[in-house]
């Protein structure tokens, strides 16, 4: 008799192993989502504003940035929760964190954050 609850405890202990071990993937929604922000995104400030300058966001596979902007560079990591951009960066080693909209548009070759529209460089 105790053989055969030490048999059942052995194979409920491997379904149990098993049915968790998909509960740390990543869904492919989630990947093809961060997927699309991969790349150089600009934004010139439009014309008759009096300004002639553009903001730039590299994004990179390894899910850090680079925000290039008239008054300086910002870097660091970013993520998508709930349906928003967070950007992570670290200031006299503090971290910062904002929460952005975005939506893409024109075959993913238009990202708006907050309002604003980068274009995809190629």
């Amino acid at each position: 008799m105790k053989k055969q609850y030490i048999i059942i405890g052995i194979i409920a202990t491997f379904i149990i192993i098993i049915g968790l071990s998909g509960c740390n993937r990543i869904s492919n929604s989630y990947s093809t989502e961060k997927n699309k922000f991969i790349g150089t995104w600009i934004y010139i400030v439009p014309s008759g504003t009096g300004s002639n300058y553009s903001f730039t966001y590299y994004f990179f596979s390894n899910e850090t940035f680079i925000f290039n902007r008239p008054n300086g560079i910002t870097n660091g990591t970013f993520d998508i929760i709930d349906g928003k951009l967070w950007l992570i960066t670290n200031t006299n080693g503090n971290n910062d964190y904002g929460e952005y909209s975005y939506e893409f548009s024109e075959n993913n070759t238009k990202l708006t954050i907050d309002g604003n529209t980068y274009t995809k460089q190629y």
